[in-house]
């Protein structure tokens, strides 16, 4: 049985949580649902998480991306076997000063019917 546990006031929380941790240097989110995503974007207003060196995330969680400014590592996995390319690639661009060195990419075929 999976619950949903993200509510109007769990993701604040989260973001609250990461902005108090100044020894964080990597977050490793494993599961994002896509309507959380735009819950977090408000939660991350004015918020800097300058302490991140790595994130490794499910694509819908991007918009850590944009507050993460001295990540180095990303390694972003897709969700559902599916990659929502947009806005993580719109958040990547949008960091000019980035410091990314790494950045993985999990490409997953999962079989064509063609292929018998």
């Amino acid at each position: 049985m999976i619950v949903n546990m993200w509510n109007d006031s769990t993701v604040p929380n989260f973001v609250k949580c990461l902005a108090s941790l100044p020894n964080l240097h990597t977050l490793e989110i494993g599961w994002w649902h896509l309507r959380v995503t735009a819950p977090l974007e408000k939660a991350l207003e004015g918020v800097e998480l300058p302490q991140v060196k790595a994130l490794i995330l499910p694509s819908y969680a991007y918009p850590l991306l944009r507050h993460c400014r001295n990540v180095e590592g990303v390694v972003c996995m897709a969700e559902h076997g599916c990659m929502p390319f947009c806005g993580f690639l719109e958040s990547l661009e949008s960091n000019q000063d980035s410091k990314i060195k790494r950045l993985t990419i999990p490409v997953v075929w999962l079989g064509s019917p063609s292929r018998k």
